[in-house]
């Protein structure tokens, strides 16, 4: 995905049957309210009970009867359509640019320098951490503003949340950097809401950044929920959004799974009953693909197509 990326962005700059039977009225508007996660307060897991999804994703699973010829239309792939063209091209040129993970790294040790928080409420800030973190977050936003790209007509998300969708990516694991791994997800949020220093990026406002911060914080974990007091304050429509653009993160950051880079191109088929997503790396996805199909639960529930991955050599077959 990284040459890839890079050769375009080089163009640019050079429960009861009551309760079963409101449940199937539910629209999909909704459906991201209703989700049955653990609360913040508590311990949460990664994927929610099939007891309690099915309540609340009702609407999502249950579908009408097909006909014979919707039945052999179902493999055919849905063409791709650029939401906003040549937005793709403008992100992906900012991701590469050489100065925007040096500020991030260079913005982090400053804040951490200046808030004693750090030192004495997560043993301070690794550099070596922060770096990878970095890193990583930048392949994961190209990876994801390529699924972003794919998915336009089945998400309908403007280029607003592209920008949104590949900040949230380049900072999603800065809270790895400070504490480790446990819970760093939710100090990724705190930190993106906290440290003013951190510059947003891709034309975003300082009003954008308590958005950035809460998509961030659903990379892992628990799925948004209205019982999240950050999530049941947005307006349903953004909740709607953020939910979706949650569901490519969480994909985009598990075909990168080793911080390796491994997954260096997609070639992506979105049918109407699946996406179809072809791994391409000079090395092994497989890691890669077995965790996004790990992650990918939201993905299927909201996008209601079952996600399909595989892997092959770099160059081999047709690039789209």
């Amino acid at each position: 995905m990284v040459r890839a990326a890079e050769k375009r962005a080089g163009k640019r700059r050079n429960g009861p049957d009551t309760k079963a039977e409101e449940a199937k009225k539910m629209s999909e508007e909704t459906v991201v309210q209703e989700v049955v996660v653990v609360e913040e307060s508590v311990q949460e897991v990664e994927v929610p009970s099939e007891a309690e999804q099915a309540p609340a994703l009702a609407s999502l699973s249950e579908e009408p009867a097909e006909s014979p010829e919707e039945k052999a239309d179902a493999d055919k792939e849905e063409p791709l359509e650029e939401a906003v063209p040549g937005e793709m091209d403008r992100l992906l040129a900012e991701i590469f640019s050489e100065e925007l993970e040096q500020n991030a790294v260079e913005q982090m040790f400053r804040w951490a320098g200046e808030d004693g928080r750090v030192e004495q409420e997560n043993g301070g800030l690794s550099g070596m951490a922060l770096l990878e973190s970095v890193h990583h977050g930048r392949h994961v936003a190209a990876l994801a503003l390529r699924l972003f790209e794919a998915l336009s007509l089945q998400h309908g998300l403007d280029a607003r949340w592209a920008a949104v969708l590949a900040q949230a990516a380049l900072w999603h694991d800065l809270g790895f950097a400070v504490g480790g791994r446990r819970g760093h997800h939710k100090r990724s949020m705190r930190i993106i809401e906290e440290n003013r220093g951190l510059t947003l990026s891709f034309g975003l406002e300082e009003s954008e950044r308590p958005v950035v911060a809460l998509l961030a914080r659903y990379h892992r974990r628990a799925w948004p929920s209205a019982r999240h007091r950050r999530f049941a304050a947005l307006p349903q429509k953004e909740q709607k959004a953020l939910a979706r653009a949650a569901a490519i993160l969480r994909v985009a950051d598990a075909l990168d799974f080793t911080h390796k880079g491994a997954v260096e191109d997609m070639r992506i088929s979105v049918r109407r009953r699946s996406v179809r997503i072809v791994c391409l790396g000079s090395c092994s996805c497989r890691k890669e693909c077995r965790h996004a199909l790990k992650k990918g639960d939201l993905f299927e529930k909201l996008f209601d197509r079952k996600l399909e991955l595989s892997q092959e050599k770099a160059g081999s077959g047709d690039e789209r």
